[in-house]
């Protein structure tokens, strides 16, 4: 069940959805058929009709004020529950994932109890990236560490999921005798301001890891892979030092050109509201989605990226192809939904999100340079498996067995 605190913001958030989303949309409608009736009628009707717009705005006003304040009594009715004395369920913990995802740090602003900021779990617990706090989480540190990074939606727990068949890649991790740690962001975010993020996280988890980080290995989900490219991004520019223990990047199903989905919806959006005005509130309301969505349109992997392209225009957001990080061997796994490799679907849908010229980064038209080591593994697995798919474990547990032991 979900914490008093995100009870509040559940609440908020709520509120918010269902004054700009439903209300502002089914407003928007409305007022877009009046005009156009009344654009029929032609001169005689426009007496009548700014009385009828008048009465529309003040009813959907006082909705919209309704709504909110409902909201807000919640909120407070949540906060008279007490304060929290248990942690948010799993169940509590993806749907917040999946809320911060879909609606973005926009809306996320009115109910800050649900925002998720970038930082490491254990156990599903934060933790601080201070030397102390390290050591209490990682008694038993290796030398050799595997960090996780989910994808879109969701949270560290998709790396502990066991589904048939399956297996759990932190234990396997922690089985070779290295370390898994665990990242959890919000993934309605940016992917370059996540990455920073990251970035930042990694710094300060190799300064001030209990013992001497000899092998970092980096394994990233869909958006993940993003991060990590991303936070290898800043790493350059900054002169961070974590890099110079950096081995393997580890990418499953990461869209490097983008993703089929969000193409598919940019264009319906702007189809919708390019269309009709009756039809362009609904284009407009898709157009809510996420930056973070968004910038799987074609793997945007900074925050500047969007300044010189609007975002919702048809298509925006191509730009030229950061290339590997040198010094590093770069392993790329490409899932298909289908067994037999040359199977119909496999070519339209790739593992269902992301195509094989996307998660491969070698496509007809784009190719990602650089002197960085580039290794493409093909497994029989469909997007959402690939996080525990035994090929992977398998592929996994090579990289992390070439390395030599640590303590």
């Amino acid at each position: 069940m979900p914490s008093i605190t995100d009870l509040r913001g559940w609440s908020r958030l709520t509120a918010a959805v269902a004054d700009e989303v439903v209300v502002g949309t089914v407003y928007d409608m409305h007022r877009a058929i009046s005009d156009g009736t009344y654009r029929w009628i032609g001169p005689v009707g426009r007496p009548v009709q700014r009385i009828t717009d008048a009465v529309t705005d003040n009813v959907y006003g006082l909705v919209r004020v309704s709504i909110r304040g409902v909201g807000e009594l919640g909120a407070m009715a949540a906060g008279r529950l007490g304060s929290d004395t248990i942690a948010s369920s799993p169940a509590a913990e993806k749907a917040r994932a999946i809320a911060h995802g879909v609606v973005g740090d926009d809306r996320i602003a009115v109910a800050p109890e649900l925002d998720i900021h970038l930082g490491l779990r254990h156990n599903g617990v934060e933790v601080a990236t201070d030397p102390a706090s390290l050591r209490a989480a990682y008694p038993s540190a290796s030398g050799r560490v595997v960090v996780f990074v989910h994808g879109l939606v969701d949270t560290e727990a998709v790396w502990s999921a066991r589904p048939e068949a399956g297996v759990a890649l932190p234990d396997l991790v922690d089985r070779l005798d290295a370390t898994p740690v665990l990242v959890r962001y919000g993934t309605g975010r940016s992917i370059g301001r996540n990455g920073a993020d990251l970035a930042d996280q990694l710094e300060a988890l190799v300064g001030g890891w209990p013992v001497p980080v000899t092998d970092l290995i980096l394994v990233g989900h869909s958006m993940g892979g993003l991060l990590i490219r991303a936070a290898c991004i800043t790493a350059v520019v900054e002169e961070q030092a974590w890099t110079q223990s950096l081995h393997d990047i580890v990418y499953l199903g990461t869209p490097h050109f983008g993703s089929w989905l969000e193409k598919a919806a940019n264009t319906g959006s702007w189809v919708l509201r390019h269309a009709s005005t009756r039809s362009a509130p609904i284009g407009t309301l898709l157009d809510g989605r996420s930056r973070g969505i968004k910038d799987l349109r074609f793997g945007m992997l900074t925050e500047d990226g969007w300044d010189d392209a609007p975002i919702d225009d048809l298509l925006t957001g191509r730009f030229p192809d950061e290339p590997w990080l040198p010094g590093v061997t770069h392993h790329l796994v490409v899932g298909r939904l289908r067994a037999w490799d040359h199977h119909p679907l496999n070519h339209l849908f790739g593992d269902s999100l992301v195509r094989k010229g996307s998660a491969s980064g070698a496509g007809r038209r784009r190719q990602i340079a650089g002197q960085g080591e580039v290794r493409v593994a093909h497994v029989p697995h469909p997007h959402t498996h690939l996080t525990n798919a035994p090929p992977v474990a398998e592929l996994l547990g090579d990289i992390v067995a070439a390395e030599p032991a640590a303590g």
